[in-house]
């Protein structure tokens, strides 16, 4: 009964993520639906009790693979492949250099954000949060929106001077990663502690239970940068209500990021300020692109372990279920 009540406030647009008291029954719909935001692979049929994601990133691939090579390109590549030929092979202006650089920043990002932003704010809230106002836009819209103020503010007011300030020009990248780890870590111990949130966070609203941050951003970045909608948005958030070996994941994935993010953020920051300054730009634009793709590579393989062992619990505690029905009618 409860879980049909829980089916109806998604279907209603009303996601309350307090999770339901553990029992013996099954806990999940089918290991590999999830995998869509996560890496695995979606390999299993539709299982009774809990929906499927039905999205698999392997379906836009290519989608995935160009505007994720074009970000990586922006955000890390670029930076360092211009800084080192023209400062140490040219006789540029070294504000011409960064004047250079910089110009180069916001290019995809900033179309990408456009287009998520139009997305949201269309008459059709396809893309919106469950019960979103056209002009709120998600909780990940809003940090992004913060990260790339204070990054642009921070490449644009280094580089004025007419030696630019190769040190703090060095410090967009590390200080976004403080900023997603931070919000990691404050909602995993205020999820821990059970706390409601404060205002309204994407699809949760103002009052509930909060989620770790990595739930929201995956509902968020799925459900408008991948096009799924309110669709996914809806079985995202049941999927975590009801499947105990999901929220454990979704729990310990944001433990992972969020003290990996806030280790690389300082860590950078620590060496970008203690270095000469032709490493310290180096460091503080690629460690965190190394950082990334170690740790995409830790939660794929540990995702694609985590949802094929909750396939067999769930597919195991069916089995249990029907066995005891049968007892139970030859017992009458």
């Amino acid at each position: 009964m409860s879980r049909d009540m829980a089916s109806n406030d998604l279907e209603n647009g009303h996601a309350v993520l307090d999770p339901p008291p553990a029992s013996s029954g099954p806990e999940e719909s089918g290991a590999s639906s999830a995998s869509s935001a996560l890496g695995g692979k979606d390999r299993s049929e539709e299982l009774p009790g809990l929906p499927r994601l039905n999205y698999k990133l392997l379906d836009h691939k290519k989608k995935l693979f160009l505007v994720g090579g074009l970000l990586v390109l922006e955000g890390s590549i670029l930076p360092i492949v211009l800084f080192y030929p023209l400062w140490f092979a040219t006789t540029l202006r070294h504000g011409i250099l960064f004047a250079i650089i910089t110009s180069f920043f916001g290019l995809v990002s900033g179309l990408e954000f456009a287009h998520r932003s139009w997305r949201l704010i269309l008459k059709d809230d396809k893309y919106r949060p469950l019960d979103g106002k056209r002009w709120r836009f998600d909780f990940t819209h809003m940090t992004l929106s913060v990260g790339y103020t204070v990054m642009t503010g921070i490449l644009i007011g280094a580089s004025i001077p007419d030696e630019p300030l190769v040190r703090p020009l060095a410090m967009p990248l590390p200080l976004f990663f403080i900023e997603v780890g931070s919000l990691a870590l404050t909602t995993g111990i205020m999820n821990a502690m059970n706390l409601p949130t404060t205002c309204k966070v994407s699809s949760t609203p103002k009052g509930a239970p909060i989620p770790p941050i990595l739930l929201t951003f995956i509902e968020d970045v799925v459900g408008v940068d991948g096009g799924a909608g309110k669709t996914y948005r809806k079985r995202l958030l049941g999927r975590y209500k009801a499947s105990k070996d999901f929220r454990a994941l979704i729990k310990g994935l944001n433990w992972f990021w969020g003290v990996g993010c806030i280790l690389i953020g300082a860590g950078s920051l620590a060496v970008v300020w203690t270095t000469p300054q032709e490493i310290a730009y180096g460091i503080g634009w690629g460690a965190p692109l190394v950082f990334t793709i170690v740790w995409t590579a830790i939660t794929i393989l540990w995702s694609h372990v985590a949802l094929h062992a909750e396939k067999r619990r769930w597919m195991a505690n069916l089995r249990r279920k029907s066995q005891q029905e049968d007892e139970k009618q030859t017992e009458s």
